[in-house]
């Protein structure tokens, strides 16, 4: 039996109140693109995503979504000689 943890959807539900009609689409659109690009910066893979709306609610579909960050190797240098 393997170890790695098979990718997950996630749906990210927003209730809210009573929203215009006319301006579903703009947040709808400007949630999906924010929530792709925090998961794209947080480097947590997935293989799409939708979005839904309705006047009380924002919705988006993220699907299969890695369930840990993509490894990352970070070199930090500590103060300088003359400091220590």
């Amino acid at each position: 039996m393997s170890g790695a943890v098979q990718p997950r959807d996630l749906l990210l539900e927003l209730g809210t109140e009573e929203l215009p009609p006319k301006a579903l689409p703009v947040l709808s659109a400007a949630l999906h693109a924010e929530l792709r690009k925090r998961l794209g910066e947080a480097r947590f893979a997935f293989s799409g995503s939708r979005a839904y709306a309705s006047p009380r609610r924002l919705a988006v579909l993220v699907e299969g979504l890695a369930v840990t960050q993509s490894a990352q190797q970070v070199e930090r240098r500590g103060p300088a000689k003359a400091a220590a």
